[in-house]
């Protein structure tokens, strides 16, 4: 899903202390490109938990109660600079999902396609499939992991075929990564465009070619 541009942070500040009023006109074109994903993605929510016992969910759980208009209120947008990832890179533009129950119903199953193993299961042959945390399903049904990720709709790879960029489990969801699939990269290239757009404004501006930024 994401799309590397070099000095799209650095180009935004500048915007806010020479032309503020064009910084603020492409943040609002920005978000509303990010809004058309959102909520395309709030769509793909089921109106009913996958599975009954979701829906009142105890112990380890409760604070991942499946909630239909919990998960659409959690799948918000942003274009406020995150923070610096192990790479160095910075996002200037995101979508995420804030909610507990809306993230594992996102990405449930890209780890452990079979789901987590039982506990009762964590020798021999099933071993190999334990994450490195040494996570494993407590629960008193071995097969829990598995009904559960078969009761989920299947994940849906972001990254189009053929097209730039490596596809991997982290490039899967149901919602937003769904929806940013089905888009077919369209978001990505107007907010590419939206960018460019605003640079060459801000140039034209500059040399006293374009006026209409000028004493706003």
């Amino acid at each position: 899903m994401p799309t590397e541009v070099s000095g799209a942070l650095e180009l935004r500040k500048a915007f806010k202390k020479v032309q503020p009023a064009l910084a603020k006109e492409t943040e609002k074109e920005i978000r509303g490109l990010l809004k058309v994903i959102a909520v395309k993605a709030r769509g793909f929510v089921p109106s009913q938990a996958p599975l009954s016992g979701w829906n009142n969910a105890v112990g380890v759980w409760e604070n991942r109660v499946f909630s239909t208009s919990d998960i659409k209120r959690g799948i918000v947008y942003s274009t406020a600079p995150s923070k610096p990832n192990k790479r160095g890179f910075r996002s200037i533009a995101t979508i995420f999902n804030k909610s507990a129950a809306g993230s594992i119903y996102e990405t449930a199953g890209r780890k452990n396609p079979q789901g987590q193993p039982s506990q009762a299961s964590t020798k021999g042959k099933y071993s190999s499939y334990i994450d490195t945390s040494g996570k494993v399903n407590k629960s008193a049904n071995p097969n829990a992991g598995r009904q559960f990720i078969d009761a989920l709709p299947p994940l849906v790879d972001s990254q189009q075929a053929g097209k730039a960029g490596r596809r991997t489990r982290k490039t899967k969801g149901r919602l937003l990564f769904r929806a940013w699939a089905e888009d077919q990269g369209k978001t990505n290239a107007a907010v590419l465009k939206a960018i460019e757009k605003a640079m060459t404004t801000a140039i034209a501006v500059t040399k006293g070619v374009n006026k209409d930024y000028r004493g706003r």
